[in-house]
């Protein structure tokens, strides 16, 4: 009998780890929960580091990869740090950096990436199909169960459906999720000759970070396409959220609930309620980012809050395993979430490769896994939750020591030389 794997959940790292099973030549099926391939559209862009487009290279055959290149907006290759009036602290990066192929930064729509990844899939992802539970079989394999009644067998479960994970509830059942207390507040703008004016011209070759006197931050990027895709779409009800076919400017407002008032109604409010709340709290802040504000498209404002994930060390490997935000989730302060995912996509691909052309057992692969994504998976999530508490931090000696942490490196030309290095890598 033919090696077989499932995968529970069809989201960025799911679908990469499928499409690098399927180009191997391994039996794979996709069991997605959204019962049609359009249920799942995600209105923000990502941004995919070189090491992420080196592994999507890796998963994916070449014309898909072509797809995502080809679909992707301008590169981002910059990164500042602002005050609340936009005054520079730091900018790391090379604005002229030369785009390749591959060892480059990508900023790409989460509706384009995903059509990309669902391309040729036809057979392998099943929709309408929530995982339930497993079982372990007497012959050694294992079986999913979902909601509808009917199962799944194979060789090896791979759960892949994201922060609210039932196969890591029941694989680790001590693996928990915590609340860190912030939110997102975000919305796009819509990118023209005016909101152009508003920002700093490094945004444009990147994205950047504004620091408020009372621990808020704002995140702010732009998408630019370079061309309209064959999988661009400009939704039917209009709108700017779900318009794969526009440029435009995001902002997240990243700050306490306890700073907002009370969460509930805030997690109640519609747009127009959550754009009044967004200029109370950033008031004395940048009138050019108030102005921005005032420019969003009302139905893309939203708010939600901002989990993450505890660590956790590797565990008797089984036939089962899991993947992406089902083990690692992390707030988005790092950027680093949809890469982690395809890294881990890539890695447990090249394993399970192995063990496909008997190099190795299914255990040694699945294990020799876990402990690598183990590793900097909990690394990245590290780092985005210490992203967040600089950003959100209440102490006003602490924001004083990172403004001018910033202005010193911004002063030093070998240590700003130094750290635009590493975020070139």
């Amino acid at each position: 009998m033919a090696f077989h794997v499932l995968i529970a959940g069809g989201g960025i790292g799911g679908l990469t780890l499928a499409q690098g099973l399927r180009k191997a030549g391994i039996s794979v099926a996709v069991h997605e929960r959204d019962r049609t391939r359009d249920d799942r559209l995600q209105g923000y862009r990502i941004h995919i580091s070189p090491k992420g487009c080196a592994a999507l290279h890796e998963c994916l055959p070449e014309e898909l990869y072509d797809r995502f290149v080809a679909t992707s907006g301008k590169p981002n290759t910059t990164l500042g740090f602002y005050d609340s009036d936009f005054s520079e602290l730091l900018t790391i990066g090379d604005p002229d950096a030369p785009e390749r192929y591959i060892d480059s930064f990508k900023s790409v729509s989460r509706i384009s990436l995903r059509e990309v990844l669902l391309s040729d899939l036809d057979g392998v992802v099943h929709y309408g199909k929530t995982f339930t539970r497993y079982e372990q079989l007497p012959d050694g394999r294992v079986r999913a169960h979902f909601d509808d009644g009917t199962h799944a067998d194979g060789d090896l479960l791979v759960g892949a459906e994201g922060v609210n994970s039932r196969v890591r509830r029941q694989l680790l059942p001590e693996a928990e999720r915590v609340d860190t207390g912030a939110l997102s507040l975000s919305a796009k703008v819509p990118l023209d000759d005016g909101t152009r004016a508003l920002l700093p011209g490094q945004l444009f070759a990147g994205s950047g970070f504004l620091f408020g006197p009372q621990g808020e931050a704002v995140f702010l990027a732009a998408h630019e396409f370079r061309s309209r895709s064959s999988v661009a779409r400009a939704p039917a009800g209009g709108g700017l959220l779900l318009d794969d076919s526009a440029d435009y400017i995001m902002w997240n407002l990243v700050t306490t609930w306890d700073k907002l008032g009370d969460r509930a109604e805030l997690e109640r409010m519609d747009g127009d309620g959550l754009q009044r709340v967004a200029f109370r709290a950033l008031k004395g802040w940048s009138p050019r980012l108030h102005e921005l504000i005032a420019r969003s498209d009302p139905g893309s404002i939203s708010i939600f809050p901002l989990k993450s994930s505890t660590p956790v060390g590797p565990w008797r490997s089984t036939n089962v395993t899991l993947l992406g935000d089902a083990i690692h989730n992390m707030p988005p302060t790092a950027g680093v979430g949809a890469n982690t995912a395809i890294l881990d996509a890539r890695l447990l691909c090249a394993n399970l490769i192995g063990h496909a052309r008997g190099e190795r057992a299914l255990l040694d692969a699945v294990h020799a896994y876990e402990v690598e994504m183990l590793d900097y998976g909990f690394k990245a999530v590290a780092l985005a939750m210490r992203n967040l508490r600089m950003g959100v931090s209440d102490s006003s000696a602490r924001r004083f020591f990172t403004r001018n942490m910033f202005r010193f490196f911004n002063a030093v030309p070998p240590l700003k030389k130094q750290m635009s290095a590493a975020m070139m890598k």
